[in-house]
């Protein structure tokens, strides 16, 4: 038995293998879709740094987007 990974049109599913000895050949089981999960933090990270850098923000409305992001994220957190 071995886990195969295929990519078909750009997205990934799995697979299990196994030998039938007498039929004489593979038997293909699908396992499901492989999805990346999105790692909230590292999102809000991305969010508040493309903010801060391509806006002119002063430093004492930082501390509202980096909040206002915290609230946009704990809403969507039960999708991912």
């Amino acid at each position: 038995m071995a886990q195969i990974v295929k990519t078909i049109k750009g997205r990934k599913y799995a697979y299990e293998v196994k030998w039938d000895p007498k039929r004489k050949k593979q038997i293909w089981k699908y396992l499901g879709k492989i999805e990346k999960r999105l790692d909230p933090e590292k999102l809000k990270v991305e969010l508040y740094s493309a903010i801060v850098k391509h806006a002119r923000v002063q430093k004492t409305d930082r501390m509202k987007i980096m909040k206002a992001i915290q609230e946009v994220l704990a809403k969507y957190e039960d999708y991912w």
